[in-house]
């Protein structure tokens, strides 16, 4: 009697369950065809790509020429604006030792065109650190930069050439602007370095390469 009645109650919820389901599938049917009037900050047309840039910049610090290595990359809408991090750190300076991380945003003007150009605006946080030792080799304390902390706005301007469909060559210019760096922190006792001194030119380098992710209709 019992074996009975629990199945009675097992077939009443299986029943009870495919029930909901005929009828979720039936107001998903259902709503698919009506209009689509939700408010949405992008149309349903957006096109959204993943776009991943290495770079190498050229710049003038306290005299001397260096360079630093970095990237920059995130969601690019439309093949037209890119939202994304950026971070770098120095590569080839043979006295300053410095990096940071931050976020992005660019501008691409006709990506359609062979040659085209585009402007951006990073604004990140920063690091600098005298050498424990002379630089000898191009990677020495590569990564030993935590020591002063600075905050940097680096707006620039890139013309682009389009290699293929997904690949991009990038040269730009842009200006570093950067403050708040203490410039009697005992990390930069031996340097001195200023905030005027990190500020400056930078001449950009760099390939993109970008990855269509999902398109809408």
């Amino acid at each position: 009697m019992k074996t009975r009645i629990a199945n009675q109650e097992v077939n009443r919820n299986v029943g009870i369950f495919i029930l909901v389901v005929i009828m979720m599938f039936y107001s998903k049917g259902a709503y698919s065809q009506e209009d689509d009037s939700t408010e949405a900050l992008f149309r349903s047309n957006v096109i959204v790509s993943e776009l991943w840039t290495p770079e190498v910049k050229i710049n003038s610090i306290q005299g001397d020429i260096g360079t630093l290595v970095g990237f920059y990359g995130g969601a690019l809408f439309n093949h037209t604006f890119l939202l994304g991090i950026s971070g770098g750190v120095n590569l080839g300076h043979p006295r300053i030792n410095y990096g940071y991380f931050g976020i992005i945003g660019q501008y691409i003007y006709r990506p359609e065109k062979l040659v085209h150009c585009s402007v951006q605006w990073l604004l990140a946080h920063g690091s600098t650190k005298d050498y424990e030792n002379p630089k000898s080799g191009l990677f020495d304390n590569f990564w030993n930069i935590s020591g002063a902390g600075f905050y940097l706005m680096e707006p620039g301007f890139n013309l682009e050439i389009n290699l293929s469909r997904s690949i991009v060559f990038v040269a730009g210019v842009s200006y570093r602007y950067v403050t708040g760096l203490n410039e009697n922190n005992e990390n930069v006792s031996i340097t001195h370095v200023t905030n005027k001194d990190l500020s400056g030119l930078n001449f950009n380098i760099g390939i993109k390469f970008a990855k269509e992710r999902k398109t809408k209709k």
